[in-house]
């Protein structure tokens, strides 16, 4: 790799660890948020018998941006469901071959979801969401939001390789 290339990585990965930390703080905030939500909901609804109409649909939407910026920091951790048996298995030159391909179909599975998530937004864009009348495509935009942010975990992912679930693996 050039030295040029090298910059250029290190720009990349330097962006990348900002996009993701600040991804993975805004989901930690919005579980932190949807706890404390919960939390009045139970309060509310059986002890002054009276819950409110907006913490549900406050809390799935939380929840909803919580599992998909924490996609990304899962993706670049490289915790996603995997088999490893083949990773295992394959040395050297083809195990960069073998990571070039599941980065790419990796990718192109988050570049769909991303498509799809954003027609998504587009479609229910007049749609509120009941209890809150917020539009619920607000709700919905974590999916190409957390799509696209992965995107660049996924790039990050290939040029500097983690393999946290390895090392704890029996």
């Amino acid at each position: 790799m050039s030295a040029r290339q090298s910059r250029a990585v290190a720009l990349l990965l330097g962006a990348e660890r900002i996009v993701t930390g600040a991804g993975l703080a805004a989901g930690c905030l919005a579980m932190a948020l949807a706890a404390c939500v919960g939390l009045f909901q139970v309060l509310t609804r059986f002890i002054l018998q009276e819950p409110a109409t907006w913490s549900e649909p406050l809390i799935r939407a939380l929840l909803i941006w919580m599992a998909y910026l924490g996609l990304a920091s899962a993706v670049r951790a490289g915790s996603l469901v995997s088999v490893d048996l083949l990773y295992r298995l394959v040395k050297g030159r083809n195990r960069r071959l073998l990571e070039a391909a599941i980065a790419i179909a990796t990718f192109a599975l988050l570049a769909i979801l991303f498509w799809f998530g954003a027609d998504l937004v587009w479609r229910v864009r007049f749609q509120n969401l009941a209890g809150l009348e917020i539009p619920i495509s607000y709700a919905y935009a974590a999916i190409p939001t957390g799509a696209l942010v992965s995107m660049l975990a996924v790039i990050a992912h290939f040029f500097d390789p983690r393999r946290e679930e390895l090392e704890t693996a029996v």
